[in-house]
């Protein structure tokens, strides 16, 4: 799959804030996970009443919390409307 560097920014940001349970995930996550820029956490159910199970959620991986921050440096400058636009390639994430 091609994913923009765009849409790489918005998940891995989504991913910090775990906001995404994993079933739930978008079909750039497998693309983030493959490139170990994500993985999966278990997060402990609700405490309410009842059985509430708990749920595998998105998170950055050490490697993606740098990522997330390279591409957020790259979004600051003035070639971003025209790089966000760009296919993301996984040797960029080893830079």
């Amino acid at each position: 799959m091609n994913y923009t560097n765009e849409a790489v920014l918005e998940s891995l940001r989504r991913a910090q804030y775990r906001q995404v349970p994993w079933p739930r995930r978008p079909r750039v996550f497998e693309f983030l996970r493959e490139r170990g820029l994500i993985s999966t956490a278990r997060q402990p159910s609700l405490l309410l009443p009842g059985y509430h199970a708990p749920v595998d959620i998105a998170v950055l991986s050490t490697q993606g919390k740098t990522e997330l921050g390279r591409l957020e440096r790259r979004a600051l400058l003035p070639e971003w409307p025209v790089e966000r636009e760009l296919r993301y390639t996984c040797d960029e994430a080893g830079s």
